[in-house]
């Protein structure tokens, strides 16, 4: 039987407007709990000071963890303490005994909150018959450990510093994609959430020292400027209102750093913000952390060296267990190395023209060629430099699982790096790949200006909005003198990832970019 379109666009329409009205409905109902809760907190709470200018903690929950571990079962310390946290968890025992968690700084400490300890069962009352989860408190007491052994405080005085006024997930907000948007609130449920920023702290730091005992010097390069340089990548453009001119957003220190170098600056490094106007997936964030450093009288191979001792040093002392899905990644030197066109030539089963050749026509036909057989997607922009790294991409850095350098790539995809000094075509330039991701890119850094000034000519030739352009200050640096030089490349979002086990990127960075809703 034929239904009539105008009678199935009417039933359409009104399960659409019942969808609706449902939604709507449920939404009103959670708006309506949200702030029934908070109005009955604000109402219980009215004639309690909900929040003090300060109050005076004499330790930390760590710092009372690691005093008072010799207790033993019911004893009690006659030092009194001052701490405060966020309460975790209130366990009403009866009337007159109350057991309460707090966490600080990660750390979580029980509070045993008895009536018996206060002066007077009204001030016990008025202490605790509304502590909530997630309420800030401070408490004076004495440390003692119970008859289960549990490290606790024995408390005779709790003053609430904030209230949480906002019902707090039980569970499963971990697998909520609001998390990111409630970054503050996937940090107090979470503590995986926050293991990995700490962690990430901690591998920054860690870098930051390793390349100052090595005489490296942290400096700082412009983040808005009116040239782009430094790197195949889309810039953010913004404009200056008061000098009346464009300017963008730095997608590379690489260039400042370099004329650093020339300025007599021997070893610089940054750690820093860089912004790229490209896409946003597991391994990319428009805005991310890098560090980069450049040593002169260097190259390449010295770099390889500084990375295998940089990263085994940094698993072992900050006692890291990295691994990809099963399997243990290694770090003990040395680590593994393959040549760029021989990996590639063996994944494709075909041989490739020569590197001096790569730049040609017939090069771009052969790629799109070796592209289309191996099902590997071109996309809008066709160059050289694009399907020699889309084919890597899919076929040989997926399988680079434990730490790997890969080599000489040719010299079409690298214009900032030296020729090798063997082999014409190819650069003196590595990747570092780790499960499958590039963590670093390093190359000999190329000190001709003339050189420096035709390569990028030719990359600006290239219909690539991605391509690098001349910048004619760089080059004119340049013909001051760069002594022999090699610069290191990582994005440290990217490498914090891979140390912490994490499987995308915005889970490293504390307030990551999303989609306004």
């Amino acid at each position: 039987m034929l239904l009539n379109k105008t009678f199935l666009k009417r039933v359409s329409s009104k399960v659409q407007a019942s969808k609706y009205r449902l939604c709507s409905s449920e939404l009103t109902k959670q708006q309506v709990d949200k702030h029934a809760f908070k109005n009955h907190r604000l109402e219980t709470l009215k004639h309690v000071e909900k929040y003090p200018h300060k109050f005076s903690a004499t330790t930390s929950v760590e710092q009372v963890l690691q005093k008072f571990e010799h207790l033993e079962i019911k004893e009690k310390s006659v030092e009194q303490l001052s701490v405060c946290g966020m309460v975790s968890s209130v366990r009403e025992m009866s009337k007159k005994l109350k057991f309460v968690d707090i966490e600080g700084n990660g750390q979580k400490l029980q509070l045993k909150i008895s009536a018996g300890s206060y002066k007077n069962i009204d001030d016990f009352i008025l202490d605790t018959k509304y502590l909530a989860r997630g309420d800030r408190i401070g408490v004076v007491g004495h440390p003692m450990r119970t008859k289960a052994g549990e490290l606790s405080v024995d408390v005779n005085k709790t003053t609430l510093l904030a209230p949480c006024l906002r019902k707090i997930p039980a569970t499963g907000f971990e697998n909520s994609h609001k998390r990111f948007r409630k970054r503050y609130l996937d940090f107090m449920v979470n503590k995986d959430s926050r293991d990995v920023i700490v962690a990430r702290a901690k591998i920054i730091k860690y870098l930051r020292s390793f390349l100052e005992n090595k005489d490296f010097l942290e400096v700082e390069t412009p983040i808005l400027g009116a040239s782009i340089g430094g790197a195949t990548a889309r810039p953010f453009i913004t404009w200056h209102n008061d000098m009346g001119q464009e300017l963008v957003m730095r997608v590379a220190p690489e260039l400042f750093l370099k004329q650093l170098v020339v300025g007599g600056f021997d070893r610089v490094f940054e750690i820093g913000k860089l912004f790229r106007n490209e896409g946003v997936d597991h391994t990319h964030n428009p805005e991310f952390t890098s560090c980069e450093f450049y040593q002169a009288y260097a190259d390449y191979n010295d770099l390889m060296d500084t990375t295998e001792e940089l990263l085994q040093g940094m698993v072992d002392q900050l006692e890291l267990h990295p691994c990809h899905k099963s399997e243990q990644l290694e770090f003990t030197k040395p680590f593994s190395r393959i040549e760029f066109l021989p990996s590639l030539e063996d994944a494709c089963g075909v041989n490739f023209p020569p590197p001096t050749e790569l730049g040609s026509q017939d090069s771009l036909k052969f790629l799109q060629s070796v592209c289309a057989k191996q099902g590997v997607e071109v996309g809008d922009v066709i160059t050289v430099p694009r399907l020699l790294d889309r084919l890597m991409g899919r076929l040989v850095e997926p399988e680079l699982i434990q730490p790997t350098f890969l080599l000489h790539h040719p010299l079409v995809m690298s214009p900032l790096a030296k020729q090798h000094r063997k082999v014409p075509g190819l650069a003196e330039r590595f990747e570092l790949f780790i499960a499958g991701k590039e963590m670093a890119n390093a190359y000999t850094e190329l000190n001709d200006p003339e050189v420096q000034r035709s390569l990028l000519l030719a990359q600006s030739g290239l219909a690539d909005p991605e391509a690098m352009v001349p910048d004619e200050e760089f080059c004119v640096s340049l013909e001051y003198g760069l002594p022999p030089t090699a610069g290191w490349g990582c994005g440290l979002d990217r490498l914090v990832m891979v140390l912490c086990n994490v499987h995308h990127i915005r889970d490293t960075i504390a307030f990551p970019v999303q989609r306004v809703l």
